[in-house]
């Protein structure tokens, strides 16, 4: 768990949205536009695919908006502590 959070918290320090995403937005990547990134639509990202089951943090198989935005930018509490 704890080298998750370290993964997807260096993601999102080094990597925008755009980025993570292989150049596509949210609302490109959903491509049948039902609000959430399927396993499938992620596939079209050769840079989020790899990264979708730690990405979806409810294991339900889609991304929503919120683990899509926590994936390029993590909360303080999945950040590293600063010494």
């Amino acid at each position: 768990m704890h080298k998750r959070v370290l993964t997807l918290a260096a993601i999102g320090l080094f990597f925008s949205a755009a980025a993570v995403a292989g150049g596509l937005s949210f609302t490109e990547l959903d491509a049948n536009g039902d609000g959430v990134i399927s396993k499938d639509e992620a596939a079209g990202s050769a840079t989020l695919a790899p990264l979708f089951s730690d990405a979806d943090r409810n294991a339900d198989g889609k991304l929503d908006k919120d683990e899509f935005a926590a994936l390029v930018k993590p909360t303080e509490e999945s950040a590293p502590a600063k010494k």
